[in-house]
């Protein structure tokens, strides 16, 4: 991936998203999106974009586009409906992730908004290795707990191959670890409160799972700050969704 080249340049970033119309137009709409466009002047151009979202962001841009691209194969059909959802709630994690990091916490809010965007990306990989083996899954019970029980290792992997720092792979290893408070201190509580806070259901819970209730969540503090944030979250959900 060019981003991997400590030399690279603006320029040459611009020239090289220039040829990817859809991670173009992610960047294009995240700029100009209302988490990133404060002074209300929209950019129209790759460059311009670019140097308003940085280059952590692009990342966080390209790997959703792939993703996007894996749920629209033919063989993923079967299972359309339920990686939608977890695309959904992938992107709400990624929204709140970012939030919670710029508002909450001095951590980096576009390495919050990646961690919460693959935060779930061992699910998609094996949902789409079953979609082209079924015997590997009898039924949704079946489904769901293979699912469940190897989704941390393999999400590792993938992370791992595409040269994820390890702030990243440690986050999304301990952001199932208990975090019940409304102050994080790591990016792994970042990605723990926003997965308590999202209201898009995970479409594989385990059975018997609760879900969490976001408004008995947090404290009323943190929950005026996302009611303020609300034009925020949606900008970024859609930047990085559409």
């Amino acid at each position: 991936m060019a981003l991997d080249n400590p030399d690279l340049t603006v320029d040459a970033l611009a020239k090289v998203i220039g040829t990817e119309p859809l991670v173009s137009a992610k960047v294009i709409r995240l700029a100009n999106s209302a988490a990133l466009n404060f002074s209300g002047n929209d950019v129209r151009d790759v460059k311009s974009a670019v140097m308003r979202v940085g280059f952590s962001a692009i990342r966080t841009l390209a790997i959703s586009v792939a993703i996007e691209q894996l749920m629209l194969d033919r063989e993923m059909a079967p299972y359309a409906g339920k990686a939608r959802q977890l695309w959904e709630h992938s992107l709400d994690v990624a929204a709140l992730s970012f939030v919670i990091a710029r508002k909450l916490t001095r951590i980096n809010p576009h390495e919050a908004m990646f961690a919460g965007l693959v935060h779930d990306v061992g699910y998609f990989y094996l949902l789409s290795r079953v979609a082209r083996h079924p015997g590997i899954a009898h039924d949704d019970d079946d489904l769901c707990r293979i699912l469940s029980q190897w989704h941390a290792t393999v999400g590792t992997a993938v992370l791992g191959a595409l040269d994820a720092p390890d702030a990243i792979l440690d986050a999304i290893s301990g952001c199932e670890t208990a975090y019940e408070g409304d102050s994080p201190a790591t990016l792994a509580n970042i990605l723990h409160l926003a997965n308590r806070l999202t209201t898009r259901p995970h479409p594989f819970s385990q059975p018997g799972e609760t879900p969490a209730t976001p408004s008995a969540a947090v404290s009323p503090a943190v929950a005026e700050i996302l009611a303020e944030s609300r034009a925020e979250l949606n900008s970024i959900r859609s930047a990085l969704g559409q």
